[in-house]
């Protein structure tokens, strides 16, 4: 699908034009949505620059990512899409082409800062919008995105430290395996997330580092590179702080994998103790056990109700002990 937005009395009109529209010369943004063969070579025509396809944009070296081809900039980067299905937020690639006034931008997926930034722009534009400062308005939409999800991660990984840190007040352990498979599960998705998260923020720092150089005779506006460092400054922020999250979620998934350890050495504790407190009455038993002729004990009446006792005693006393020692 092709939307092109045509500046329409302080505001941008957005239409769908034919693949013979001649709209497209003169729309300030194309915003190609999973294009069709025939859709990129209608958009090729129109605007007489190269569409990239989706194989291109996966490319993960920089030289395919970011150049400049026919007086126009490439730009591909890794944005966060919140899946349909899954609803785990994962990168896709977007590529951003700047030809003059124009604004191409070719993407498989449907991130939430377009629609966000195509409402904006149909309700109110510059008179002299460009294809430049949709751009502009678009990645400081992104980064405002980034900041947002980081701020959720924080939150939810805070109060995941709680579960794992915050023991049962009644002390109830019947549910801590369980308790603790969930907590992993959670740390592996939050891992997840925010590894696509730094991708994103990686991809979008090279891109307006790119962005912001003059490349083969292309520059930008001054008031857009005010924009650009600004946002430079904040996807550096961002960063950082995303790996001091990354180093976090490392932090607790350690954690948990010690008191799972910990959980482990007290079911094993509990097997050493009973094997220590069976172990006399077992003495015992196979004492009096013994089929041998010559046992004194055996002629007593009482010698039954004296072993029994003997085997009680003999394993009350070892766990007094290990009360009063503080192992159990």
């Amino acid at each position: 699908m092709i939307l092109s937005y045509l500046p329409a009395d302080g505001h941008l009109q957005a239409e769908t034009p034919a693949d013979n529209s001649p709209d497209l010369p003169s729309a300030v943004w194309i915003d190609m949505i999973c294009p069709t063969e025939a859709e990129e070579a209608a958009v090729e025509r129109a605007t007489g620059i190269e569409i990239p396809t989706h194989e291109e944009m996966v490319e993960i070296e920089q030289s395919s990512r970011l150049y400049v081809q026919n007086g126009a900039r490439y730009m591909t980067a890794s944005l966060l899409c919140r899946d349909a299905d899954t609803q785990i937020a994962e990168g896709t690639a977007v590529t951003f082409i700047l030809c003059g006034n124009q604004l191409i931008i070719v993407r498989y997926a449907e991130p939430r800062v377009f629609k966000a930034v195509a409402t904006h722009l149909a309700r109110t534009c510059p008179l002299d919008v460009t294809g430049e400062k949709i751009l502009i308005e678009i990645l400081e939409a992104v980064v405002d995105r980034g900041a947002d999800m980081l701020e959720q991660i924080g939150m939810e990984v805070d109060g995941l430290s709680r579960r794992v840190f915050d023991h049962d007040e009644n002390g109830n352990r019947r549910n801590a395996s369980q308790r603790y498979r969930d907590i992993l599960a959670e740390i592996g998705r939050k891992e997840r997330l925010l590894s696509a998260t730094r991708e994103s923020l990686a991809s979008l720092q090279r891109l307006l580092s790119f962005l912001g150089a003059d490349a083969a005779g292309l520059s930008v506006t001054r008031e857009s590179k005010i924009s650009i460092k600004s946002m430079s400054r904040d996807v550096a922020g961002l960063s950082d702080y995303a790996a001091f999250m990354s180093g976090k979620l490392q932090f607790m998934l350690d954690a948990t994998i010690g008191m799972v350890g910990l959980e482990q050495n007290n079911i094993i504790k509990i097997f050493a103790v009973l094997s220590v407190v069976l172990m006399p009455p077992t003495l015992i038993a196979s004492i009096y056990g013994m089929n041998f002729s010559h046992m004194p004990e055996l002629q007593v009446s009482f010698a039954y109700p004296l072993t029994l006792a003997a085997m009680v005693l003999s394993g009350i006393l070892p766990y007094v002990f290990f009360k009063l020692r503080g192992w159990l």
